[in-house]
């Protein structure tokens, strides 16, 4: 069994609960906001700001943006693990305000891919070293649970909110004033953190030696305990990419009305907003009765499981499908804060920006397959005439990974 306390790192102070989430929950929700008042529209925001850029080049651009955000802080590690903290993540968020701000001005398709690059980049950073705060600065799993959850509600009033405003400004043709308002956003964000996180903490407090940058494949490999947990993220990310794959390709299958289409979103971040609260009270009440984060996260395995089932048995139904997503919502309140959980108890003597890099790696090579597969193997499967079949796969994948996990902690 995995510990639920961990030592904090020497030289750390000693923030409240409350004072480390006030600082990261309004991080994420300025930056967030910044975020999902592009990203609904930024496809088609491309070639408004540069006439003549064709879809190859659009697709390309979307790639370099999530390849640099989810795994652009990898390549810098070794500079999060010596800078202090709140420079770490003012200087990530600023980065992002600057890289989208610039995306009107961006000389051509080289300019405008280093944009998103650069803003990718940041976004990273920021988030990587916000988590790392959070481990550092709390040695309580119960009280780091309540910090990620508070994330995960900030993020989807984000993802409520921001879909609006882009969608108002897109449509009156402001784009200057959209891609402006992003960058304000992140920089708003980025005073938010100067004001509010201490100066003099470091990643690299408490640590015996630098974080691993290729080793961290090794250690995956090798460690039983964090092969354990790399696994379940790995294929809990992959089934919780379908939700901006597969799921949102059977919506638009069912119906083509617009309205529905986006309450699909809107009801899933609604719901992460209402129900994460009373899971993660649930949560840490067995966390401080000793038990493990990875039990969540095989439940939160088997929510994705039971509704990717549902949509097996009856996916041509609208209701069915929207209860899908109730189903997935609960799933994604359990799973998506304990990962981070999971990794921060495997502390110790690893510096924490490495912890954190583990994080990194598993949900980067879930999410990227899980997007192939739900915009690939979804699209052959409707071609076919099989789409149940699709969905009774990921629901077995989900399935027969907790019980393989579960097995082997006998």
């Amino acid at each position: 069994m995995v510990e639920n306390e961990a030592p904090a790192p020497a030289g750390t102070a000693d923030p409240s609960v409350r004072s480390v989430g006030a600082t990261i929950v309004l991080d994420y929700l300025f930056s967030h906001l910044g975020y999902f008042t592009l990203l609904p529209v930024l496809p088609v925001l491309i070639p408004e700001l540069h006439p003549g850029v064709g879809a190859w080049w659009v697709g390309a651009a979307l790639l370099m943006l999530t390849f640099a955000l989810r795994g652009g802080a990898l390549f810098v590690s070794g500079y999060l693990h010596r800078t202090p903290t709140r420079r770490a993540m003012i200087t990530g968020l600023l980065l992002a305000a600057v890289g989208f701000g610039a995306l009107p001005v961006a000389p051509g398709v080289p300019g405008l891919l280093l944009c998103l690059v650069l803003a990718g980049l940041g976004i990273s950073i920021n988030g990587l070293t916000a988590r790392a705060y959070v481990v550092m600065a709390l040695p309580s799993a119960g009280d780091r649970t309540t910090i990620f959850s508070g994330i995960q509600v900030a993020v989807n009033i984000s993802a409520a909110l921001g879909p609006i405003a882009a969608n108002f400004l897109f449509a009156d043709g402001h784009y200057g004033l959209l891609v402006a308002s992003v960058a304000v956003l992140y920089t708003a964000a980025a005073l938010a953190v100067l004001f509010s996180v201490p100066g003099g903490l470091r990643l690299s407090d408490g640590a015996s030696r630098p974080p691993l940058r290729l080793g961290l494949l090794k250690v995956i490999v090798a460690d039983r305990q964090i092969r354990r947990v790399a696994v379940v993220t790995a294929v809990g990310s992959l089934l919780y990419a379908q939700l901006f794959s597969a799921l949102a390709l059977q919506i638009a299958d069912l119906t083509t009305r617009p309205a529905l289409r986006a309450a699909f979103f809107t009801v899933n971040a609604v719901l992460v907003v209402a129900l994460q609260i009373p899971v993660t009270v649930y949560m840490r009440r067995g966390m401080d009765r000793g038990e493990p984060a990875m039990r969540y996260l095989l439940m939160g395995l088997l929510a994705f499981s039971c509704a990717f089932a549902a949509l097996g048995v009856n996916g041509g139904s609208l209701v069915v499908a929207f209860a899908a997503v109730v189903v997935f919502t609960f799933g994604e309140t359990l799973f998506t804060p304990t990962v981070s959980t999971a990794f921060a108890d495997f502390g110790g003597e690893r510096p924490v920006v490495e912890v954190l890099n583990l994080r990194q790696v598993a949900t980067a090579v879930g999410e990227s397959a899980g997007s192939f597969v739900g915009g690939t193997f979804f699209l052959l499967a409707a071609a076919h005439g099989v789409q149940a079949g699709f969905w009774y796969a990921l629901a077995a994948t989900g399935v027969l990974t907790a019980l393989l996990i579960r097995k082997g902690t006998r």
